[in-house]
């Protein structure tokens, strides 16, 4: 059974919606707000979402009672699932799988604030719910009466990639039969600042990744015009605040979802670059394809999470852009990280409609995971 993307929104740095993504990825001069408030200190460095997230798409009570993060996914949910278009599944058929690295975060500081100024006692309780990372998929499920599997991977910037592979195979499985999958992610003061004193954020000419925030939703189901073909995964141990050492893991990954989809490493026409900044793990990227294309450089789509901002949501971002690509050609305009341009791999052209492409994350701590898609003939 060919499972594949039916349908997909978005909300993040670039705008609301898939044109607005296409119009940034457009402008080689695309560069988002990137500056988060932060108490009584300067802001810090986050690619954050224009305000008003919500406004005149969601009905005003849903919106007061929703957390940013819930708000984020519910309006990009309700661009991939067209609310006026009823879906053809049964409500108890059709599931959740999000990804993501900071949901939550907000609700949990309010509260804690709370019990810590003024007592347990004055807790407000309707941040209870949204104080766990799972609360963006699970308002989700409740706001589209989606009875199906709700799952969320709480792992880092593969979160996202996560969701949709599991999910991937719970519809291969027979266990559903549709899923909306993808990533959610708030930029919140509290995580930038403990990044900031890691000194892992890109500021002032110090090279770094760059927080994001923003929600991917995509209708995962049977007979899409994209598909994905395979998946694998791989660890490379290494502390938890850390990239691996070495490609061992993302190489082994990238092999196990080829040998999946039935392809070899020429076959591949189109990689979405995972380079965020971060100069260790632009490196380990292209230690990385450079094992595993020792002959054969496909094009790759660069610069993605180094503009709109790393997380779990960018990993899944990713892979809704290559989808994108593989049904219509973009007018993609930004750069290839340079250890890539040094080994010859060619930046996407405008004129490229890729049949194949290879989406990867790698989390710190060392999980990788890596996933293929194709376009299937009509």
């Amino acid at each position: 059974m060919r499972v594949g993307i039916h349908r997909a929104g978005v909300v993040c740095a670039a705008g609301s919606g898939l044109s607005a993504l296409r119009q940034a990825l457009a402008d080689p001069l695309f560069a988002p707000t990137r500056t988060l408030p932060r108490p009584d200190a300067p802001p810090l460095p986050a690619a954050t979402c224009p305000e008003g997230e919500g406004k005149g798409v969601l009905p005003p009570l849903v919106a007061r009672r929703l957390d940013r993060a819930s708000r984020l996914l519910a309006v990009a949910a309700r661009q991939a699932l067209a609310v006026e278009d009823p879906l053809p599944w049964p409500p108890e058929a059709v599931g959740v799988a999000m990804g993501t690295w900071t949901a939550g975060t907000s609700p949990l500081l309010d509260i804690l604030q709370a019990v810590f100024t003024h007592g347990p006692e004055q807790a407000p309780p309707m941040h209870f719910p949204n104080s766990v990372a799972n609360a963006p998929a699970s308002q989700l499920g409740i706001l589209h009466r989606l009875a199906g599997p709700n799952l969320t991977f709480f792992e880092k910037q593969a979160g996202g990639l996560r969701a949709v592979v599991e999910a991937w195979r719970i519809l291969r499985a027979g266990k559903a039969q549709a899923m909306v999958v993808g990533g959610v992610d708030e930029a919140q003061w509290l995580n930038a600042e403990a990044f900031h004193r890691l000194r892992a954020l890109a500021r002032d000419q110090r090279p770094g990744f760059t927080l994001g925030e923003g929600a991917v939703a995509m209708l995962l189901a049977a007979d899409a015009p994209v598909a994905l073909l395979g998946a694998g995964g791989a660890g490379s141990p290494c502390p938890s605040h850390l990239y691996p050492p070495t490609p061992t893991g993302l190489v082994a990954a990238c092999r196990r979802a080829l040998d999946e989809a039935g392809l070899g490493p020429e076959e591949v026409e189109l990689v979405v670059s995972l380079a965020n900044g971060n100069p260790h793990l632009a490196q380990l990227e292209a230690s990385a394809l450079s094992e595993l294309f020792p002959l054969h450089r496909p094009a790759i789509l660069g610069s993605l999470s180094q503009r709109l901002g790393e997380g779990a949501f960018a990993s899944a971002l990713r892979l809704l852009v290559a989808a994108a690509m593989l049904q219509e050609p973009w007018p993609v305009t930004w750069p290839v990280a340079s250890p890539l341009q040094a080994l010859g791999f060619p930046p996407l052209a405008p004129s490229d409609r890729p049949r194949t492409a290879l989406v990867t994350a790698v989390a710190g701590g060392g999980s990788c995971l890596a996933a293929v898609l194709g376009r299937v003939a009509p």
